[in-house]
């Protein structure tokens, strides 16, 4: 009997001993680059497909003539007023993301200025006006206008569903209101899993 007790209680430590081991052993986690290419892809489109297409279309936009030769024709940088970017798709997408990600783009160029337009730039530079007497503050007026929409397109055909969101962007001349350069560029998903919502 005592010699059946020891051999339960060595079967119960060993088993123990092993729940524990599984049961706290830490979950294998790996730094990765957000919307990179180890990122987790979903069915919609994700960051990494708006990263790669607003890189792709703020190039395009910085080569265009109306860019490229402003410095030669007028002596000094565009500026550009990155205005909204309206999301007509079903993603829930962080629109300011985006739009950073844009800003930071044109920035960096080196190619042209950014006029900020949030509340409060728009209220200084209306504080200043009024303090010079003047009805508009010519240092805020941009050369161009960017913005731009997001729509989505939905397909069927049996089991197979896909998705393409057309990512626009235009740049309009704020004076004549012709708009100078646009580029449309389509990214598509499929699955053929049943999704809510597909």
């Amino acid at each position: 009997m005592k010699h059946e007790a020891f051999r339960i209680l060595a079967v119960t430590a060993v088993g123990c001993g092993c729940l524990m081991m599984v049961g706290c052993a830490s979950p294998s986690v790996t730094r990765i680059q957000a919307g990179g290419p180890t990122a987790v892809t979903t069915t919609g489109v994700d960051l990494a497909d708006f990263k790669a297409t607003a890189g792709q279309m703020v190039k395009e936009l910085l080569a265009h003539p109306a860019i490229a030769n402003f410095r030669g024709q007028y002596g000094r940088v565009p500026a550009i007023n990155r205005g909204q970017i309206v999301n007509k798709s079903d993603l829930m997408l962080d629109m300011g993301q985006l739009a950073g990600r844009i800003n930071e783009d044109l920035l960096n160029s080196g190619l042209v200025e950014l006029i900020a337009n949030d509340a409060g730039v728009v209220d200084q530079a209306a504080l200043e006006a009024w303090g010079k007497d003047t009805k508009v503050n010519k240092n805020a007026r941009a050369d161009f206008l960017l913005e731009g929409e997001i729509m989505v397109l939905a397909a069927r055909d049996g089991r197979v569903r896909e998705k393409t969101y057309t990512f626009q962007l235009r740049m309009n001349d704020p004076k004549t209101r012709r708009t100078v350069w646009q580029r449309t560029v389509d990214v598509s998903k499929q699955t053929t899993r049943p999704i809510a919502g597909w």
